[in-house]
């Protein structure tokens, strides 16, 4: 089972990856890597949920 993680971890993770912040509506960047691959983040909380947490990790296993 996937746990929370910490909003800060989960944004180093997507920059290390290569992602980029495209853009910032209310609490929420987008992410997108130059392939193409985009994610949405919540910015305004201290943790991100598991299931965005999927979603990230998703993007990142397509991207490698």
């Amino acid at each position: 089972m996937i746990a929370e993680q910490p909003t800060r971890a989960v944004r180093r993770k997507l920059r290390d990856a290569g992602f980029e912040p495209l853009r910032t509506v209310g609490s929420h960047t987008r992410w997108q890597h130059p392939s193409g691959i985009a994610v949405t983040v919540p910015d305004g909380h201290r943790t991100i949920s598991p299931g965005v947490y999927r979603n990230v990790l998703k993007a990142l296993k397509e991207v490698r």
